[in-house]
């Protein structure tokens, strides 16, 4: 059985290494960007910049950009988890956690394959093991980052986290009222 269970193992580790690249193997993160909340990872520049306008929706002023404004990122990742920690009434200590960027969503699946999972990849995920959020730069929103960001949040709130489809929910929640009064 165990002989068998070699066997099929072999070919599936071959063929992920065959699809993975090096470069999205080994990322090489950029400098980190701090803010007060998260310190953000990120491949170039340009990666910073999109994800900077993607999460920028309810927050978004008229011509500005991270080029010109290097704060904005910051300024805005921080809103966004001091509005999610409002709407779940959670204020846990000391929160801080890292924010992944990849370019695509093939590299973030790839990452996702690589913590173990074999279920179909999301667009973002929240690892409490890492205290980290992995989000596909194509598929950002200030939605869906205040969705992960409301995993994290929960996480840091209870000693023990709650299930699973418990998170879920409160993530759900903080994602559909983030703009809303």
């Amino acid at each position: 059985m165990r002989v068998r269970f070699l066997y099929l193992s072999l070919p599936f580790l071959f063929l992920i290494f065959l699809l993975c690249p090096p470069r999205l193997a080994a990322q090489e993160w950029k400098n980190p960007y701090e803010t007060q909340y998260a310190t953000v990872y990120y491949l170039k520049e340009s990666d910073l910049n999109v994800f900077t306008r993607n999460i920028g929706r309810g927050l978004q002023f008229f011509g500005e950009s991270q080029e010109k404004n290097p704060m904005l990122a910051k300024n805005r990742v921080d809103s966004i988890v001091e509005r999610v920690k409002r709407i779940l009434d959670m204020y846990p200590p000391n929160l801080h956690f890292k924010i992944y960027i990849y370019p695509t969503h093939r590299g973030l699946s790839l990452k996702y394959l690589a913590m173990g999972s074999f279920e179909k990849s999301p667009i973002a995920f929240y690892d409490h093991k890492t205290r980290a959020i992995y989000l596909s730069l194509s598929d950002t929103t200030d939605g869906v980052l205040a969705h992960e960001i409301a995993h994290a949040v929960i996480n840091f709130f209870f000693p023990v986290p709650p299930p699973a489809r418990m998170q879920e929910i409160l993530a759900q929640y903080a994602d559909k009222h983030l703009w809303g009064d």
